[in-house]
């Protein structure tokens, strides 16, 4: 959402130039996203300064360290966590 890309800081930024995938480092990090949010008393502000920024950070490790193996562990991960491993 532009809002909050808006609030990207330079670095954050580099996370735009890779394209999405089906899943991610941050996606199973945050896979009780909605969770979390719920339990929040503000859910845009916690998302805002606490849940984007974390998934960020993953998000930027993955544009620095992309590579085929971690792409397939990510895979497995998330083939792991879907079958409830």
């Amino acid at each position: 959402m532009p809002k909050y890309v808006a609030l990207y800081t330079d670095e954050q930024r580099a996370v735009l130039r890779v394209r999405p995938g089906i899943t991610s480092l941050a996606s199973m990090a945050y896979i009780d996203e909605n969770e979390v949010l719920g339990r929040s008393n503000d859910p845009e502000r916690t998302y805002a300064e606490e849940v984007m920024p974390a998934k960020l950070k993953l998000d930027l490790q993955y544009v620095r360290e992309q590579s085929l193996l971690l792409d397939l562990r990510i895979i497995l991960r998330t083939l792991a966590r879907m079958l409830g491993a």
